[in-house]
């Protein structure tokens, strides 16, 4: 089953990723964020991006029997993006304490702009950056726990919620900072991105506590890859019109595209992990039964 997710998710890359770096080159009104082809493309990028994750849920649920270990999930490319990520939400997180810090300092007032979420809401933007330091050192761990296949959360369970805590509240922040703005399609992609990455992380604390369930590791492993497939459809467009120099097409930073991707790309190699491990099992039980 892990096999067909993974046929799905390279599928819908395969249709979604092109399309959308392609609009982002041809059809962006950069003064609106709108679209100017009659959202043909963004029709296109949409139902790549509903069919891929609507398939991948779909075949998840029909799972029936899901077992894996922290030991299954251990592996270099999981140790490599998991400490990337860790870094890169460290070094966001800091560069968002700075900007709070400063405040109006570093935002001069323009009647044609709107003003960024540091400065009219700076509590809960500096509640962000300091549940985000700490998220970050909680991927730091993790991928020390991965790296020598040790659970670092069997002696403090409870730990193991700070990182969704944090994508809770980052989700919140979003959702704040898109309706003071014009919505467009591209807010959705990002709100869906981060609403499957809060899922995903719910089930993995789960997980790394100890205390999940089949419908939990379902959950872990499907929201996952839609966050994956969600996040490379908005985040590798987005890098690459930056690296061209027209990154004002972009409805999310730099920096967010970073983060986003680094931390997709640690969620996929622990599915890549979990497929091959689903892959041993299967022919294990199967040379033993002949």
């Amino acid at each position: 089953m892990m096999k067909r997710m993974w046929i799905v998710f390279a599928v819908a890359c395969i249709l979604a990723i092109p399309v959308r770096l392609y609009q982002l080159m041809n059809f962006v009104d950069s003064k609106t964020g709108f679209f100017t082809d009659g959202n043909v493309t963004a029709g296109i990028v949409s139902a790549a991006l509903i069919m891929g994750c609507a398939a991948i849920l779909l075949l998840s649920h029909r799972e029936k029997s899901i077992s894996f270990t922290f030991g299954d999930l251990s592996g270099f490319p999981a140790v490599i993006f998991g400490g990337l990520s860790g870094a890169a939400l460290l070094i966001y997180s800091l560069h968002q304490l700075m900007l709070v810090a400063a405040g109006r300092d570093t935002w001069y007032d323009d009647t044609l702009e709107q003003l960024p979420i540091w400065v009219q809401h700076p509590g809960l933007y500096g509640a962000l950056a300091l549940l985000g330091a700490l998220a970050a050192i909680n991927f730091l761990v993790l991928t020390w726990g991965l790296a020598v296949g040790r659970n670092p959360y069997a002696a403090l369970p409870a730990s193991a919620l700070i990182v969704p805590l944090w994508s809770c509240l980052d989700l919140t922040v979003m959702f704040v900072r898109y309706t003071e703005v014009v919505n467009t399609i591209e807010s959705l992609y990002s709100m869906f991105m981060v609403i499957f990455l809060l899922l995903c992380l719910f089930a993995q604390s789960r997980f790394w506590a100890g205390v999940d369930d089949l419908r939990s590791r379902r959950l872990m492993i499907s929201a996952g890859m839609c966050y994956g497939l969600l996040a490379l459809t908005v985040t590798v467009p987005n890098l690459l019109m930056y690296a061209m120099g027209r990154g004002a097409f972009c409805s999310m930073s730099m920096e967010s595209s970073v983060l986003y991707l680094v931390v997709a790309l640690f969620l996929l190699a622990l599915s890549v992990k979990l497929a091959c491990a689903g892959n041993a099992d299967a022919r294990y039980e199967k040379k033993s039964f002949n």
